[in-house]
């Protein structure tokens, strides 16, 4: 398998051929499109279909399908002037060159991620594509995060509850709210949206609690469950992870931590409420335990990619301190 060859443009200001300076401007974008530079030919067939499958998959969890990103596709003579400036796009070339995927970034604008593949033909391209899958989605999933916690850390809410409690510090904007503030071993932020909810949980439970073995997926849901039904009030039923559907636990990491992350459904029992939640289990070896850092949403009539991705941003942040701090 061919390493992807990263260009890193770290300088605002370059110098062209001529010594003149090249002044990188700030990048546009909404959040999780990507451009697609591609010719209308190999859009239309088995090229465009083998990005597609990828970029466009949908996210894990969601009760309606959405794709991972939001795909615009231009043709290469086109990719000029305030195209040039998109956050994130992905160039496809046909040609004799040494075929390869190479990730820029900053060459245009900045925060910029650029990925181009290249390939002889169709068939070499496809082949480039799916060799290096996985990886072209966490380069562009990677910078987004990074840009959506870099945006809310400018309007970053007060967290020194969070970080004298849990030795931990998180990025969570103004917009959240601290909704149980008596409660000094469970943290729940809460954000009003138009269509609804959007709230985090934060709490520790013994390394006992959830064993590294077959049974991960019972494990993390019987905690999740005793912990919501005990902690989180609703007027009828209790809050629990949804029945019908099994789900995904992934081995992870968060701030270099071993972690599993999680992510379902949750259902509050005999109601017809629902929706996605995202959980991560992290093992804390100073304290020998499991921090539990959970996002989940109730939004049944909104298209919700976008705000687990907040979400998503936002568990992402955790970074631990050294009780020897």
């Amino acid at each position: 398998m061919r390493s992807i060859v990263y260009i890193f443009l770290a300088m605002i200001t370059l110098t062209g051929c001529n010594d003149a300076p090249v002044i990188v401007t700030d990048s546009a974008g909404r959040m999780n499109d990507i451009l697609l530079v591609i010719e209308n030919e190999l859009w239309e067939n088995e090229v465009g279909d083998s990005i597609r499958q990828i970029l466009a998959a949908p996210v894990d969890g969601l009760v309606r399908e959405e794709p991972q990103f939001s795909l615009n596709q231009i043709e290469p003579d086109s990719f000029a002037g305030l195209l040039m400036k998109n956050r994130n796009y992905l160039k496809v070339e046909v040609s004799n060159k040494e075929p390869g995927v190479n990730v820029t970034t900053g060459l245009y604008a900045n925060p910029q991620t650029g990925v181009i593949i290249r390939g002889k033909d169709a068939a070499g391209i496809i082949e480039q594509i799916i060799t290096n899958a996985q990886q072209i989605k966490t380069i562009f999933n990677d910078g987004e995060i990074k840009e959506k916690q870099r945006l809310m850390e400018k309007v970053a809410l007060n967290i020194d509850q969070i970080k004298e409690r849990f030795n931990i510090e998180l990025i969570a904007p103004r917009s959240y709210r601290y909704a149980a503030p008596d409660d000094k071993d469970f943290f729940w932020l809460r954000r009003n949206i138009k269509e609804g909810t959007m709230d985090i949980m934060i709490y520790e439970v013994n390394r006992d609690k959830i064993p590294q073995d077959s049974n991960v997926v019972a494990s993390i849901t019987k905690v999740r469950d005793s912990v919501g039904s005990l902690k989180v009030p609703v007027d009828k039923g209790e809050f629990i992870t949804e029945r019908a559907f099994s789900p995904y636990v992934n081995e992870s990491q968060v701030d270099g931590k071993f972690a599993y992350e999680t992510k379902g459904l949750w259902e509050v029992s005999g109601q017809f409420m629902s929706g996605p939640f995202l959980n991560y289990a992290i093992y804390n070896e100073e304290k020998n335990n499991w921090l539990i850092i959970e996002g989940y949403i109730f939004a049944p009539s909104a298209k919700q990619r976008n705000y687990l991705f907040e979400l998503e941003s936002i568990l992402k942040s955790v970074k631990f301190i050294s009780q020897e701090d």
